[in-house]
């Protein structure tokens, strides 16, 4: 038992020697030796500052005044300045080996500075030089880092490439690197634009991604309207490759919580994004998408895209193909063809905001695209977005079952405008004039052009003011809701469907109105020509129709011109007798008019007694002089 007792005593004593000892530590070379090791691992200066405190459990530690950490020898800006520091060391902290328990960051105050040449003030190995990098490149002295916490920080974001600036608040971040050789975890969540972003990342190997070598990495974010996860490898300075994967439910939110805009997209351009692809990202600003699977709502698509991440937008390069694409949301739909009674176009808002968040150049070979006023087939299709302005050329185009080339533009720059030139070979002319006019009575093959523009925030705005000019030709047809055959018949053409054996036309639009002098139709024993006016944008019709038959009226042509107005819906059909009576008997009406006057004359001859070559206008003269001779010679009487 005294053995015991004295063996107790000892270790009591020698407890007690160690904790007076502990307590007669200096704390400033404490906290100067803290800082030292933080600066020598970080490869920054680390300046601790105030009232210095000291605890010796459970751990070995100081609790600092404000903190400052500097940043990288090409700016003066700090990295991070904070209001307090606590930092728990293990013994082995006054040796060699750094075993760091916590530090805890109170309120800090962090810049991330990317600058004009591309280099990013949290590269922690730009400030050392060759003595603090060790004997060789990529040393890194033995540390551990069980945990390291922030609460309620700040982070600015600087590009000055871009000339931007940011600031993200709420701060809390967890980060764990309990031996280099092993993982390092990070969790954080913060702030933006007042919705909250959460961040989970786990490095394989902390040495590697510490000294800037690629290391397996792990990493998700998550906020508002969708989220975004990587696997694969990648380095301090975000270098990466890997596979990446994007989902969102809200794009327009998931963009505006990123703080990429927040302009709603037309539905088939990426509400909903479901997107995985190979990835390598580069420099800071570049992203390279190869072997992509991409989603926008009922769009699918697969192919490669460059995604340029740097200035006031991204900027999208890609060579893509599709399937059957429906893009009818960039304009609104019209309010029916002229069977279907509608009141008129559609005067909904066309929301064309998303056209402003990004550039892109884009390759695209689709089986089939609807982009409301027009439908393709098969084709190869070039399309460019730059400024609100998106460009759709058609090199290669097939549609209506024949060949198509042109381009077609919307243009949402200062107000919204809708135009294009088209060129058709044997297209279907039912489908595409509905298409493009709501016109659905001529059925047929045909060739034409049309160069179009409209302006307006709906598409009765648009149809409203539509200018421009075309031509049509057909080599045979059908007009619907009118037969000639009848009318020339029975006087009744209202129902029924005229066939013609060829169609030729020009005409020009200007205020959503088309305006047609010479159209030109060849039937089985009839000709045909006509001019009139299309409202476009009203819907309605008043064109003057003519047929001539053939060697009807004893072997001359019989014209029998029909006016058709009124709405598409309804449009009257009726003969012009008036004009009918003027081409068909020009001759008889001035052979009877002759007679009338030759009888009007002779009969006012005989009245003024008229005789020899004398004319009846003579006459008259004379009878009116003789008659004002009387007159006057009475005011002398």
């Amino acid at each position: 038992m005294r053995i015991l007792r004295g063996i107790l005593f000892g270790v009591a004593v020698f407890v007690g020697f160690a904790a007076i000892g502990l307590m007669l530590l200096p704390k400033e070379r404490i906290a100067k030796l803290a800082s030292a090791q933080i600066s020598k691992a970080l490869g920054r200066e680390v300046t601790l500052s105030g009232e210095i405190g000291l605890s010796i459990w459970p751990v070995l530690g100081v609790k600092t005044g404000p903190v400052r950490v500097a940043g990288p020898a090409w700016d003066d800006t700090p990295l991070l300045v904070a209001e307090g520091l606590n930092i728990g060391v293990a013994a082995a902290a006054l040796r060699r080996e750094i075993e760091i328990r916590h530090i805890d960051v109170l309120r800090p105050e962090i810049t991330l500075i990317t600058a004009k040449d591309g280099r990013v003030s949290w590269d922690f190995g730009s400030g050392r030089d060759a003595a603090a990098e060790g004997e060789s490149a990529g040393a890194v002295t033995p540390f551990s880092l069980a945990r390291a916490t922030v609460t309620g920080g700040t982070v600015t974001l600087e590009d000055r490439r871009a000339g931007t600036r940011e600031t993200l608040t709420a701060l809390d971040l967890d980060l764990r690197l309990p031996d280099l050789a092993g993982p390092a975890t990070l969790g954080a969540s913060f702030a933006r634009g007042g919705a909250t972003l959460e961040i989970e990342a786990r490095a394989e190997t902390a040495r590697d991604l510490i000294t800037g070598r690629l290391t397996p990495v792990v990493a998700s974010l998550v906020t508002g309207g969708g989220s975004l996860s990587f696997d694969g490898r990648m380095t301090r300075a975000l270098e990466a490759e890997g596979q990446l994967a994007l989902k969102t439910s809200r794009t327009a939110q998931f963009l505006q919580n990123l703080g990429l805009g927040a302009a709603e997209l037309p539905r088939g351009l990426g509400r909903e994004i479901d997107l995985a692809s190979k990835v390598i990202f580069s420099g800071g600003e570049v992203l390279n998408l190869r072997g992509m699977t991409l989603n926008l709502d009922q769009n699918s698509f697969t192919g490669d895209a460059d995604i340029r991440l740097g200035g006031a937008k991204p900027r999208l390069t890609a060579r893509l193909a599709a399937g059957a694409l429906d893009f009818s949301a960039l304009a609104a739909s019209g309010g029916g063809g002229e069977e279907t009674g509608s009141a008129g176009w559609s005067t909904a808002p066309i929301d064309a905001r998303g056209l402003a968040a990004v550039n892109a150049e884009v390759s695209l070979a689709v089986q089939s695209l609807d982009a409301g006023m027009i439908k393709l087939g098969a084709s190869q299709i070039g399309i460019s977005l730059d400024n609100s302005r998106l460009v759709m050329k058609l090199p290669k185009a097939t549609g209506y079952g024949g060949q198509i080339a042109g381009e077609f533009v919307v243009n949402n720059r200062s107000g919204l405008s809708v135009g294009g030139t088209l060129n058709v070979l044997q297209a279907d002319v039912k489908p595409l004039l509905t298409d493009l006019m709501g016109i659905e009575r001529l059925s047929g093959k045909a060739d034409g052009s049309i160069k179009f523009l409209g302006s307006g925030s709906s598409l009765d705005a648009i149809m409203n003011t539509l200018s421009g000019h075309g031509s049509i030709a057909m080599a045979g047809g059908t007009i619907a809701g009118f037969d000639l055959n009848g009318l020339m018949g029975t006087g009744n053409g209202e129902k029924g469907t005229t066939v013609f054996d060829r169609l030729g036309a020009r005409f020009d639009m200007a205020g959503g109105v088309l305006r047609n002098e010479n159209l030109n139709m060849v039937l089985p024993g009839f000709t045909a020509s006509g001019k009139g006016l299309v409202g476009l944008g009203a819907q309605t019709v008043d064109y003057v129709f003519t047929p001539v038959a053939l060697g009807a009226n004893r072997g001359k042509d019989l014209a029998f011109p029909v006016r058709v107005s009124g709405p598409w819906s309804a449009p009257k059909i009726r003969p012009d007798l008036s004009a009918a009576i003027d081409l068909n008997f020009k001759e008889k009406k001035a052979e009877v008019k002759q007679r009338a006057e030759d009888a009007l004359k002779k009969k006012v001859g005989e009245e003024l007694g008229v005789s020899g070559g004398e004319t009846v206008q003579d006459a008259v003269k004379q009878g009116v002089e003789e008659k004002l001779k009387k007159e006057l010679l009475k005011i002398f009487e």
